[in-house]
């Protein structure tokens, strides 16, 4: 099973051995592949299998899965369970959430998570009458609602997250937060996380955590097992370096990926230099 076809860094090598694995012919190798309809895709995809074998899931069809998996959060998750006894509210949230979802899994997960920080009857009914209509509006609300203090912070970790080369260690993350390469020095120890999970709570939605040993990583790299922080989906760094967060409120997280790449180059030299040790670098 290849999920998510489209969210993979090396596309054009995926293709081929997804080529060479179908040109074997065996009869004991089945594939199940699924992607959102990217043009190279189609186009190879539409070479290799025939035309019965591929299918276009509708919304209806996910539908079903959405009500599930809301109705399993509302069931198991400690920040939704205040509902657990009022079958009115439990029912309001469902329906909003699924007339509001149209078949997007991640919607519904933002939405849920949103409606998990609510604290009365109140606020709830108050963030159902206002869910935002699509994922963008979604995330702009989330990065909206970062206190003001926090803004750096979670610029700093989103960049790092967004373009890194290897997952990143929850203990790096707390680090990253530290260090901001338009600053002497760069690294400031008093600005490390004293709870790296505080991660979480800064970017809210936008990020989550993984054992390291289930993240795919390059295998060029060893990354030690242990928690890594993720972007929550690969929609968040599409919509972090798209026009349209330059033409919305949150246009401050808006990222260009080669001053991404250039800034975090600095923040590691600087990192280097900051320490005297016998390894560090020098200014030359």
């Amino acid at each position: 099973i290849l999920d998510a076809l489209d969210e993979c860094g090396s596309r054009k090598e995926l293709m081929g051995v997804i080529k060479k694995m179908s040109a074997w012919q065996s009869q004991g190798l089945h594939l199940l592949l699924t992607s959102r309809r990217e043009g190279d895709i189609e186009t190879t995809l539409g070479r290799i299998l025939k035309g019965e074998n591929i299918l276009c899931i509708q919304t209806e069809a996910v539908d079903h899965d959405i009500k599930s998996y809301v109705r399993q959060r509302l069931s198991d998750e400690e920040s939704l369970q205040k509902w657990k006894a009022d079958t009115t509210i439990r029912q309001r949230i469902e329906s909003s959430v699924m007339e509001g979802a149209h078949g997007m899994f991640r919607w519904a997960a933002c939405q849920l998570d949103i409606l998990g920080e609510c604290r009365n009857r109140r606020q709830l009914l108050q963030a159902l009458a206002d869910l935002p209509p699509d994922l963008d509006e979604t995330y702009n609300r989330i990065l909206g609602a970062i206190k003001k203090s926090d803004i750096p912070y979670a610029i700093r970790i989103l960049r790092w997250l967004a373009f890194s080369s290897r997952p990143m260690m929850l203990a790096e993350v707390a680090e990253i937060a530290a260090i901001d390469a338009d600053r002497r020095p760069g690294f400031d120890r008093d600005e490390v996380l004293e709870d790296p999970l505080e991660v979480l709570s800064i970017c809210s939605s936008l990020v989550t955590l993984a054992a390291s040993h289930s993240v795919d990583s390059d295998s060029r790299y060893d990354v030690p097992v242990g928690s890594v922080v993720l972007l929550a989906h690969y929609s968040v760094k599409e919509y972090l370096i798209s026009e349209r967060i330059r033409q919305s409120k949150a246009s401050i997280y808006s990222m260009d990926p080669v001053l991404c790449h250039q800034h975090i180059a600095k923040c590691c030299i600087q990192y280097l230099l900051q320490f005297n040790t016998p390894h560090a670098l020098t200014e030359e």
